[in-house]
């Protein structure tokens, strides 16, 4: 039960942020990932929110991974595949640290 509780407080701490910010690329992911591992019903909106996530930012390696994530549990392993591959080719370019944090 402990889990269930973490995971709507976590659940509700996103929809607060992506509130302030619709359009804040890692909440939307967080949010998807936490709705994946929820399954079930809520596999249908992670991949809303994940795919809206990829519209904002199409070189987000954790947002095509847990996409991948959702296809394969829904059974649509060729989408799955295609995911992971992305995401993948994405993470191995992707830089170290990140820029923003240079300045």
């Amino acid at each position: 039960m402990f889990f269930v509780i973490f995971d709507l407080a976590d659940s509700a701490a996103y929809n607060n942020a992506l509130g302030i910010d619709p359009d804040y690329v890692p909440g939307k992911v967080s949010l998807g990932a936490l709705l994946r591992r929820t399954g079930g019903k809520s596999l249908p909106v992670a991949r809303s929110i994940l795919t809206d996530a990829l519209r904002l930012d199409p070189t987000n390696h954790k947002a095509w991974y847990n996409l991948g994530m959702v296809h394969k549990l829904a059974g649509r392993a060729a989408e799955a595949a295609d995911c992971f591959q992305t995401a993948f080719v994405l993470e191995q370019s992707a830089p170290t640290e990140k820029f923003s944090s240079l300045s």
